[in-house]
């Protein structure tokens, strides 16, 4: 299913998920994890908010900006022309965003998105590892974010994910269910979760 371009995981039971190698993998490392990537000093100053750029999608992410927001960042969030968020989730994820739209892959708008980038603190990403590199989105200074599902490493580091597979995939669907009829948790849990914590490290960095 992933080699056609699909988006699909095997029900599994907890049991199953921590033997497995990508849940191995994941048990083995920290919830999130740092890295300094340069020497230059946070680009973030006393007196004035702190300049978001958002790269992110669905939930996780955009949850992760828009507590950012809240809390008196100046977020912009970029989405591709022609592929907004849908409607209900940009009505309760981008509350206090700015929103424009930007396609990379046109010079004139990758000068803009340059200029934007030189001049944020933070750039939080919502795609899976290495999805993004060809930007060269690094900056020094610039404090970046990264969420995906199934994290960097592991045979899984590359696939497209989201909460409902992540639920399926670790057990939780069989926990909230049963092996014939599997569950799901009452809400999007695992972004919500995930949007927080990542608010929180931005915050410490």
């Amino acid at each position: 299913m992933y080699g056609a371009g699909g988006l699909a995981v095997a029900l599994r039971t907890p049991e199953e998920w921590a033997a497995g190698e990508q849940g191995r993998e994941v048990a083995a490392r920290p919830l999130l994890t740092r890295e300094r990537l340069d020497d230059a000093a946070p680009r973030a100053a006393a007196g004035r908010p702190l300049r978001v750029l958002d790269l992110t999608r669905v939930l996780a992410g955009p949850v992760a900006t828009r507590t950012l927001a809240l809390l008196g960042a100046d977020v912009l969030r970029i989405d591709p022309p022609g592929n907004p968020e849908l409607p209900d989730l940009h009505a309760d994820t981008c509350v206090g965003k700015r929103t424009s739209a930007l396609d990379l892959d046109r010079p004139s708008d990758r000068r803009t998105f340059d200029e934007l980038l030189d001049a944020a603190d933070v750039l939080v990403t919502g795609y899976r590892p290495g999805a993004l590199d060809r930007f060269g989105l690094e900056r020094p200074g610039l404090v970046t974010a990264r969420i995906s599902a199934w994290g960097d490493y592991g045979p899984w580091a590359g696939r497209r994910g989201f909460d409902s597979l992540v639920q399926v995939a670790t057990g939780i669907a069989v926990v909230e269910g049963s092996a014939s009829e599997p569950g799901a948790l009452p809400s999007q849990a695992l972004d919500h979760g995930t949007g927080y914590l990542l608010a929180a490290a931005v915050l410490r960095s």
